[in-house]
Parts: structure tokens; sequence; C-alpha cells
């Protein structure tokens, strides 16, 4: 039999995270509701070490909260933490929108292009689960010329928080997908041309807009 090289003890942890990531942002997993390192280990076939790890990696994306009595617990939704972090991703995808546009070159572009169609793709199908993937390739294809890690780690980060918002909004409004797409249209168009200031205000405005339907649905 071939040699088969050991599975990495980060590997391990990282899929842990991703599978119960995908479980909550899903609504699998409910807010409040207590994640036992035992059975998650148990039903994963693995020890409760990578299981602590992956929950602690999910603390710091702000899925889950350790309580001292109740361990991880799936973090819960909150109206005043949607503005607090639509806040944010403006103030910093502003920023880097406006300074990758001027320096995007047409093999960026077609990426964008490419990820923007694989999210209206994912639109016609109605398929929110995996438009909320594709539409932060679309983004992070955009930003990445700005050549800012720093500030794209911390908006991928943001975006893992406001997934689990965004997805119950297009879960209750039939028209937020429509809007996101016409959106992401237009910001392309002033992406493509190079107008970063354009680009920055386009994008100010859809992240406003979703902040703003997301705060009124989440208070209905």
């Amino acid at each position: 039999m071939a040699s088969i090289e050991p599975i990495k003890r980060k590997s391990i942890v990282e899929t842990l995270a991703d599978q119960l990531r995908a479980r909550i942002l899903d609504n699998a997993l409910r807010e409040g509701e207590t994640l036992r390192q035992e059975a998650i280990a148990e039903a994963y076939g693995v020890s409760r070490m990578p299981v602590r790890d992956a929950l602690r990696q999910l603390e710091a994306e702000g899925l889950v909260v350790f309580h001292r009595h109740r361990g991880a617990v799936v973090s819960r939704l909150n109206v005043d933490e949607v503005q607090e972090l639509f806040d944010l991703r403006t103030l910093i995808e502003t920023d880097l929108i406006r300074r990758a546009a001027p320096l995007a070159t047409r093999v960026d572009i077609t990426a964008c292009e490419r990820h923007l169609r694989a999210s209206e793709r994912a639109y016609l199908n109605r398929d929110v689960k995996n438009w909320g993937e594709l539409n932060w390739k679309f983004h992070e294809a955009m930003y990445r010329p700005a050549g800012r890690e720093r500030s794209l780690g911390l908006v991928q980060t943001l975006n893992l928080n406001t997934d689990r918002y965004v997805r119950i909004q297009l879960s209750l409004e039939h028209d937020a997908l429509e809007r996101a797409d016409s959106d992401h249209r237009g910001l392309l168009a002033a992406y493509a041309s190079g107008d970063g200031d354009l680009a920055g205000r386009l994008l100010e405005e859809h992240l406003t807009g979703v902040r703003d339907a997301l705060m009124h649905a989440f208070k209905s």
C-alpha cells in the first residue's frame, strides 16, 4: 500500500471550523444553542482538542461565545450589531475599492466579472447558501488590487459575521437578491472604468442600503 501522508492537526481544525461555520450560517445550529465539545468530537470522529481549537476560531469570527458554565454557545443575533458591523464594513471596504479601482488590470476585472456571473446564477436559482460565498468572492476580487492584506483579512471576518444576517434577510425579502445584483452591476461598471471615487460612493450606498434593510427586517 502506498504511503499516506498523515493528516495535519491544523487541517482537522480548519475542516471542523468550516463544517460548524456552515451549520451556523445555515441556521442548523441556532443562536443560543450549546455546542458540546464531547458530542462534536464523537460526531466527527476526532479528539476534543481540535474541536476546542475550531470553536475558538469561530469565537474570533464572532459566531461563537464561551460562557463559564455553559461552554461554547452559538452567538445571538443582535440588531445593534448589524449596524456596527455594516458601519465597519463601509469604512474599510470603501477605502479598499477607492485604492483598488485605479490599479485594477484587465485580469482583475475579468475575475470580478466571473465571480459576479457565478453569483447571478445563484441568484436565478434562489440559492441563498452559495450566493453568500460567491458574493464575498466578487467583493474580494475587487479589493485585492489595493494590496492591503490586513484590511482584506478584517473585511473577510466582517463578511462572515454579517453573512448570518444577510441569509435571513434574503429568505424574508424576495427582491433583496435582485437589488443586490443591480447594485453589483453598477459597482462593477464604475470599478472597471477605474473611477475609484465613484466606486466608493456606490459601494457606500449599497452597504448602507443592506444595513438599513436588515435593521428594518429585524425590528419588524
